[in-house]
């Protein structure tokens, strides 16, 4: 066991110059400040990698001066952002009017599911009227067209809230009649009311 001990031990030390830092071949034994990197593509790599540069323009920009955070350049087409976001929140909302419409509307705890839905609804309609005031104030015509699907979207889901509120109005109906007729069943038959007045029986008249 020790000689096994002994000779990772040995393996070990001997791998260890292999892990510290090495200078360049290229440079050894000279003093480390003169060692630098005097890599030379050659003239004809030189032109090659010269022809080849990057250029900036800002043909698609626009220069906004802003009295806190300066000028700054924005592009002339990020009113296509909006567009994007204003369909992606009408496809979710479209997605959530459908599954509104699609619960049953006869137990407590899927009014409620409606309820919580018809919120979101209302919400991501909001939110698509939003990006339509944004793509407008951008000076674009795009929101000729994202502003209707707002208004369309959330008018479905208004009815949808209507359609909800009716059934939640029936079933408490529903509810309260079933109690009613709960009641009437419990009720003590001895203080149940008869038709006609005291005089009617003068030969059950306790009084006499």
């Amino acid at each position: 066991m020790k000689t096994t001990e002994l000779l990772l031990l040995l393996a070990a030390l001997a791998l260890a110059p292999a892990l510290c830092p090495a200078p360049a071949g290229a440079q050894l034994g000279s003093r480390p400040e003169e060692q630098v990197f005097d890599y030379d593509p050659g003239a004809e790599k030189t032109a090659k990698l010269q022809k080849f540069s990057a250029e900036v323009t800002y043909e698609d920009a626009e220069a906004v001066t802003h009295p806190v955070y300066g000028t700054y350049m924005v592009s002339k087409f990020r009113w296509k952002n909006w567009v994007t976001r204003a369909l992606y929140l009408t496809l979710v909302n479209i997605g959530l009017i459908a599954i509104l419409l699609s619960l049953s509307k006869t137990e407590e705890y899927t009014l409620v599911i409606s309820y919580v839905l018809a919120g979101m609804s209302a919400t991501l309609s909001f939110w698509a009227f939003l990006c339509a005031v944004l793509i407008y104030k951008l000076n674009s015509n795009a929101w000729l067209y994202v502003l209707p699907a707002a208004l369309v979207t959330g008018g479905a889901g208004y009815l949808a809230l209507l359609k909800i509120k009716k059934s939640d109005i029936s079933l408490s109906e529903l509810k309260e009649s079933f109690q009613k007729m709960r009641a009437a069943n419990n009720e003590d038959p001895r203080l149940a009311s008869v038709p006609g007045s005291p005089g009617d029986w003068p030969n059950e008249d306790f009084i006499k």
